[in-house]
């Protein structure tokens, strides 16, 4: 059997985990996509355009009656993902971004249709990560789109302000772009990026995990900004590993219905990895990247007891990230073109490192 690098889960090589930016957009009448042009010009992006599914709509015949009712149909029922017009399948590896910035028009004092459904489907994907928002419209002040780009990541970092380009500053894109990315502080979010992330070191495997941000973490990343804690951690309820950390932090308690991953604070002392489900009041931690099989993780953590050390993750280095093994939906080379197997066997790859569901991955 072709050999996987493998200790139940992918261990996938990762040469750093310097912070990414996206850029996605969408344009109707290109005003939008002349501003990512300027802004490319001055950050080190991808960029991601959303696209209808149904080609050459007018969205602005019969007064823009096409426009206002993909609007109304949104504001009527906006947990309804028939409410929601459809668009192109865009594939982006979530984990691969920092902060992602959202470039879309006005429509009805609501964000155009076609950028709602693409933060509907990927919404929950952008949970703590930064998000900037840049809005163009002709007069009309930009709130209600803040507030749908809210509405649809409710759980993601919003830089402040965003941008408003009004249609007659689109030539003028490039000194608001430039004073935008100043006011929020765009050069030093890798470096604030950083302060997020979380080593988890145990059996010799090595996590990395991204914390959220509240009083809790703050005083943790000011305790291992010392130097690194090793934790005694024992298992509890065939669900997480549990040991105390050597002080308290403070608490910030809510309901929570745990995956596997979370990273959880209880009483205001244990700190906790689960690997299964459960729901309580605790205090949210963050969450281990990448975690899509609780059983994996598990696997890394081991049966009993295991001295588990944190510490603040630096720029570069080597993770393992838990995921299921057992079924390759993708497959690449590193120059991106698409790999099919002899006879459909993955087991009949050459040796090499090949994208494997969208992870560098050795194969030998």
């Amino acid at each position: 059997m072709k050999k996987y690098i493998i200790l139940l889960s992918l261990i996938f090589i990762v040469m750093s985990i310097q912070a990414k930016t996206l850029v996605a957009y969408y344009s109707y009448t290109n005003n939008i996509h002349r501003v990512v042009n300027e802004l490319t010009a001055q950050i080190q992006a991808d960029v991601i355009r959303v696209e209808p599914a149904e080609k050459d709509l007018d969205y602005a015949a019969n007064n823009y009656k096409l426009g206002s009712e993909l609007i109304s149909a949104i504001r009527n029922n906006p947990r309804d993902a028939s409410s929601y017009p459809a668009i192109d399948p865009v594939q982006v590896n979530w984990d691969e971004y920092d902060t992602v910035i959202i470039a879309a028009p006005l429509w009805w004092s609501n964000m155009a249709a076609p950028m709602q459904t693409f933060l509907f489907h990927n919404g929950e994907s952008l949970a703590d990560k930064n998000i900037g928002l840049i809005v163009s419209s002709a007069s009309s002040g930009i709130s209600g789109v803040v507030a749908d780009a809210k509405r649809l990541t409710p759980e993601g970092r919003f830089l402040s302000p965003s941008l408003w380009i009004r249609s007659s500053q689109t030539s003028s894109a490039s000194s608001l772009l430039s004073a935008w990315l100043d006011e929020i502080d765009y050069n030093n979010l890798t470096q604030n990026n950083m302060d997020d992330r979380l080593s988890i070191s145990a059996n010799g495997h090595t996590l990395t995990a991204t914390l959220v941000d509240n009083s809790s973490t703050r005083t943790l990343r000011d305790l291992l900004a010392a130097g690194p804690v090793t934790i005694h951690m024992s298992d509890y309820g065939n669900m997480e590993k549990v040991g105390p950390l050597p002080q308290s932090l403070p608490t910030n308690d809510e309901q929570i219905n745990t995956v596997a991953g979370d990273l959880i604070l209880y009483q205001g002392i244990n700190f906790v990895i689960y690997y299964d489900t459960n729901s309580w009041n605790f205090t949210r931690l963050g969450k281990i990247d990448n975690v899509t099989s609780g059983a994996a993780l598990k696997g890394i953590l081991g049966n009993g007891d295991v001295d588990v050390t944190l510490a603040l993750s630096g720029s570069s280095g080597i993770k393992d990230v838990i995921a299921d093994g057992s079924h390759i939906t993708s497959l690449y080379d590193l120059k991106g073109v698409r790999v099919t197997p002899p006879d459909n066997d993955p087991d009949l790859l050459s040796a090499g490192i090949y994208i494997v569901n969208g992870k560098k991955t050795i194969i030998q």
